[in-house]
């Protein structure tokens, strides 16, 4: 699915209280690359042309050949160089066929379901029981109940994320939409397996434009560091400082407002602003939007960036027309596939005010992508064993410095991992804590009244509107929103 479909699934299930999001994706990871509707099928080899012949004849022989179907070109790396390790291991040939634009994948997946031709793995968005096509998936509870080691490599909200739970079941009844097979899911079911977790608010930076500013391209200490070095890089090298997706309120929102202003104000400051019981015009809540005033004033941002969907201010950032860009974890993928160089790119979560309550705020992530078994294909065993091996500890580790993606297991060594995936992970948490625990007061973001701060957000941009008057606007939505909803 293409980025902007992604994340938008994503923002649908945040705002139905699901922790597992599937607003982003985020993202085509991938880039059209050409290929309007079309597959492009890459087979792994058995082993490459510079093997000797003992090491040929020491490998595996099978006959077996498996397809694994998706839709991220940028994810395919990842998925041959699991495929190559697999084969030198069972001697059984992995083919990736990557089919692009999103609608085209999903357009051939139900066509092919509809023909009994799925091919032997499919990948989907992480959701429970999506793309199940009606009990075609092999369903997985069996065999993490059997396998406990392999289960327990999971982060705890990966799995989570794609398991049936009674919620799904009850929102399936009511739904005229569910199939009757949906409606007869029980509780604990798994037809899909993680391959991957993220998270939003993420800052990516530029090394060599950091750099060229005379710079160290790190991780600013404050949010104040943050907007100096900004600055620092429009004075020395003429760029701006930002870029972000205008254009898309729940970017800002969603991805950067909410958890900075939960780190300045803590808890109950941040509920009662949430709540609506303390406004945006509040100097302790005002900078969501003095921050884009300060940044338009000073030259700081992206002209332009007002009009910007996800996927231009991506490829604006990678094009060197901005020293930092907002995103999420996978955000990084992308960046790759529209060609930045990876050692081009340091990340950050999103910094914290200098005296911030909680400075040191983690959020949780969540299962983005899941890979999915024909339950009725001549080489479901095969199929199985691969998908399990890509979810080890060794294939994930191929996985996410092949696909510059977030693995769903527990790598014990995060030194295995590269520099950006490691920073990445640093500023996620697997254990429970404020934020994980209170989904319901901070995805008050995805409300209607947020609409209007976007809108606001905007007029500051363009310079149509000063931050206290769009902050006046908003309090007014929020009032009337709070009235119609006590």
């Amino acid at each position: 699915m293409n980025k902007a479909n992604l994340r938008g699934k994503m923002f649908a299930i945040i705002a139905s209280l699901s922790l597992v999001f599937a607003l982003a994706a985020c993202g085509s990871k991938n880039s059209d690359n050409g290929n309007n509707g079309a597959s492009s099928p890459s087979s792994t080899s058995t082993s490459s042309e510079s093997s000797s012949e003992q090491s040929e004849s020491a490998s595996p022989k099978s006959d077996v050949k498996l397809t694994l179907s998706h839709w991220k070109v940028s994810f395919d790396p990842g998925f041959k160089a699991v495929a190559e390790a697999f084969k030198q291991k069972t001697g059984i040939t992995v083919e990736t066929q990557t089919t692009t634009p999103d609608a085209a994948y999903s357009q051939k997946l139900i066509a092919s379901a509809a023909a009994a031709s799925l091919p032997d793995i499919w990948a989907t968005d992480a959701s429970p029981a999506y793309r199940a096509f009606d009990g075609k998936a092999y369903e997985w509870s069996g065999e993490l109940s059997k396998d406990e080691a392999w289960k327990k490599g999971f982060l705890p909200a990966a799995l989570s994320g794609v398991t049936v739970a009674q919620a799904n079941i009850d929102a399936w009844a009511k739904d005229e939409k569910a199939s009757d097979w949906q409606k007869a899911t029980k509780p604990g079911q798994v037809y899909g397996i993680p391959i991957d977790v993220g998270a939003f608010y993420m800052i990516y930076g530029n090394k060599k434009i950091v750099e060229q500013a005379g710079l160290e391209a790190k991780e600013p200490a404050t949010f104040e560091e943050w907007v100096s070095m900004m600055k620092t890089v429009k004075e020395k090298t003429g760029t701006p400082g930002f870029v972000f997706a205008g254009n898309v309120g729940g970017v800002y929102n969603a991805w950067f407002v909410n958890l900075v202003d939960y780190m300045k104000n803590g808890e109950e400051s941040f509920t009662k602003f949430m709540n609506r019981e303390e406004k945006l015009s509040d100097p302790k809540h005002i900078w969501a939007l003095k921050f884009i005033e300060d940044l338009t004033k000073d030259g700081l941002l992206l002209p332009g960036a007002a009009s910007l969907d996800i996927d231009p201010a991506d490829q604006a950032f990678a094009q060197g027309k901005a020293a930092f860009s907002l995103g999420g974890t996978f955000t990084y993928a992308n960046l790759t596939a529209i060609g930045m160089n990876a050692d081009d790119v340091f990340s950050f979560r999103v910094p914290a005010f200098k005296d911030s309550v909680v400075p040191d705020a983690k959020v949780s992530p969540f299962p983005l992508v899941q890979l999915v078994v024909n339950n009725e294909g001549p080489s479901k065993e095969a199929a199985i064993e691969f998908v399990k091996f890509l979810t080890s500890e060794e294939g994930q580790v191929l996985y996410a410095n092949n696909a510059y993606d977030l693995p769903s297991v527990q790598i014990k060594d995060g030194s295995k991992l590269n520099s950006s995936i490691q920073a990445m992970a640093s500023s996620l948490s697997s254990e429970s804590n404020w934020w994980s625990e209170n989904p319901a007061i901070w995805q008050q973001v995805f409300k209607e009244d947020w609409k209007v701060l976007s809108t606001g957000m905007v007029k500051v941009m363009l310079g149509t509107s000063t931050a206290e008057d769009a902050a006046a606007e908003y309090d007014k939505a929020a009032a009337a929103y709070k009235k119609a909803n006590p």
